[in-house]
């Protein structure tokens, strides 16, 4: 290479992903490598010329990979490589594409010994060529490191759970207790019956149930105990605990593994990790007494995710605070709704639907609810829940969750109603999956219990499961319309190309991505007969249930998580530009590196949609 042209290609391979990452020797080694070719217009490089040769960098220009059919594998401009997938490939036996300039190229090639010798000096370099997409999504550098203090909101509140209790009878003296609190140091006990919880009594009860009203220290603790309190898993997160603690206005929530008492989680214990700005607000919606109150809250969400989105929060802790924020909105709604309509005629559920069930919510989330009755209610009846559901959607609209565009809300008669319906419901959609009802079962699969009688709920879920099994059709059915849009084949100066070889001036990282990820997972977890939400959990439940393998489920989580990173940086530029959010992308403002890590989990859904198909049968099922 003539040594005048070295500054150039230097300054424009340094900035490359992951040579960029390459100290001042090892570039300089690799940049003295470097052979500079041109191709015009239309020329073509055969299989036998690429393979083995090294990596070929698009300097200017551009280029077609083409298949043997002649099919179009991908289009490549500025900053884009081809050659890594046949380095180890001879001129007898190349791979499986050529290449074609569409119109004059510069292309730098760095020789195969040479990126080899890089490989072995650098190992963020030899990450990067030596693994699949993604595990180089996995291992990619992160916006900013983590706090330990916002970690600690994912971690299970087993991790935290204070298992010195005191545990006493319903019939122990006020006195008994109070003293048995101290010597112990701790601020509340628990009220048992053997095995079974019965109330909790805290230090705060003892202040306002017993010194305050001079009651009799000598009798029971069942006086003044509050009954039925509000447990949590020793497996659920510790943001959880911190909703519960939150929306009941509680201080000691008891902690149960396998139906059994293993310790206490107390507002003391979290105090001093409790920094983050969502946990605040979230606090705060709980004490708002009018739906004023609470719109003036809901501005404060957009600040909440421009700070967790600059803070380099993972993108899933992100959906699930936004989605704690969503909850408590919804919640505080109910119980307003239901202080000025009066007692429910009956007794109800509330469950949320779509992203806000599947704990996926972002800035830019509409909402999607629907009400399960106890029974079959009368016209004047239908007035209050129909009351109720447009107070809370209504208000719910005005705190800056939106009105479904597809009315899948409560305040549509056809969801809210008994459930006995609901059950026919979901018994025609999963064994009669006609094309009209999938939209139904797409939505309606995601579905979490937020309000009321839960156990309305729990036994939609059980009917619900027992007509998942021998499905065939529905999984199939479900992969053939999912598999009908297909993520962008490539991103191409500032058109994305997609499979039909259309070039468009963006795409939909909603539709095009995020929504095939959800698709699958949903179809997985079918497969396995479970009924969960979250699309992280369904990975991991096909990977324990053997429908696809723990690299699989690596892969798919890392490109989950990555796309989601994506689109909630665009859409924190677009809050500080004041533009409208989109989930639309523009290509080219995207960085480097945003669109070479795109492209890996791009390839994953592409790779994982074929794999369904040819798993379901379902090529061909839909035109």
């Amino acid at each position: 290479m003539e040594p005048s042209l070295i500054p150039m290609v230097k300054q424009f391979i340094s900035q490359r992903d992951p040579f960029d990452r390459l100290d001042e020797e090892q570039l300089n080694q690799l940049i003295n490598n470097v052979e500079i070719s041109y191709l015009t217009q239309r020329e073509v490089l055969k299989p036998q010329q690429i393979a083995g040769q090294g990596l070929y960098l698009v300097r200017t220009g551009a280029v077609e990979q083409r298949y043997a059919d002649g099919s179009l594998r991908a289009r490549l401009g500025s900053g884009d490589v081809f050659g890594f997938s046949v380095l180890n490939k001879t001129p007898e036996s190349p791979g499986e594409y050529q290449v074609v300039a569409i119109e004059n190229t510069l292309l730098y090639c760095i020789s195969r010994d040479a990126l080899l010798v890089a490989m072995e000096q650098n190992q963020a370099v030899c990450h990067h060529f030596a693994c699949e997409e993604g595990q180089r999504l996995a291992s990619r550098p992160k916006i900013n490191s983590l706090a330990e203090d916002h970690l600690l909101y994912l971690n299970p509140v087993s991790s935290i759970e204070n298992r010195n209790i005191v545990i006493i009878s319903p019939g122990t003296s006020i006195q008994d207790a109070a003293q048995e609190m101290v010597q112990k140091h701790r601020s509340s006990a628990l009220v048992m019956a053997g095995d079974v919880l019965l109330g909790i009594i805290t230090d705060r009860d003892l202040t306002k149930r017993v010194v305050a009203l001079g009651l009799d220290i000598t009798k029971p603790v069942s006086k003044i105990m509050t009954e039925n309190p509000v447990t949590i898993s020793a497996n659920a997160p510790i943001i959880n605990a911190i909703e519960l603690m939150m929306q009941h206005n509680i201080r000691s929530l008891p902690v149960m593994t396998n139906h059994r008492i293993t310790g206490v989680l107390t507002a003391t214990s979290l105090v001093q990790k409790n920094s983050m700005q969502a946990v605040y607000l979230i606090s705060r919606i709980y004490r708002q007494d009018s739906l004023d109150e609470l719109k003036a809250l809901g501005i404060q969400r957009q600040s909440v995710f421009e700070s967790l989105v600059e803070s380099g929060v993972q993108s899933h802790t992100i959906q699930l605070m936004m989605t704690l924020i969503a909850d408590a909105f919804n919640k505080q709604l109910l119980k307003l709704a239901e202080r000025e309509l009066g007692e429910p005629p009956c007794d109800y559920c509330w469950f949320a639907a779509g992203s806000q069930a599947r704990q996926e919510m972002h800035y830019l989330s509409d909402q999607d609810n629907g009400i399960i009755l106890a029974r079959d209610i009368t016209k004047e009846e239908e007035g209050w829940f129909r009351q109720l559901a447009e107070y809370v959607c209504y208000g719910l609209d005005e705190c800056g969750y939106s009105l479904c565009p597809g009315h899948i809300m409560a305040t549509n008669p056809k969801w809210c109603k008994p459930l006995s319906d609901w059950q026919a419901y979901y018994q025609q959609w999963l064994k009669e999956p006609e094309q009209l009802a999938l939209l139904n079962i797409s939505v309606f699969l995601d579905i979490r219990f937020l309000y009321g009688n839960q156990v309305l709920f729990n036994s939609l879920v059980l009917s619900a499961e027992s007509h998942l099994k021998g499905s065939k059709r529905l999984l199939s059915m479900l992969v053939a319309n999912s598999t009908r849009i297909n993520p962008p084949l490539g991103m191409f100066r500032q058109f994305v190309l997609v499979k039909n070889g259309e070039n468009h001036s963006a795409f939909n990282i909603k539709k095009q991505a995020i929504n095939l990820l959800v698709e699958l997972a949903r179809v997985y977890s079918l497969e396995a007969g479970v009924f969960t939400p979250s699309t992280m959990t369904r990975f991991e439940v096909a990977r324990d249930s053997g429908i696809i393998s723990a690299a699989s489920c690596q892969e798919l989580t890392e490109a989950y998580l990555f796309i989601n990173q994506v689109r909630f940086g665009c859409q924190r530029r677009a809050l500080l530009a004041g533009d409208a959010l989109t989930n639309l992308i523009v290509p080219q403002r995207l960085t480097q590196f945003e669109r070479n890590h795109l492209k890996d989990a791009f390839r994953i859904i592409a790779r994982t949609q074929e794999a369904a198909q040819q798993r379901y049968h379902a090529k061909g099922i839909m035109k």
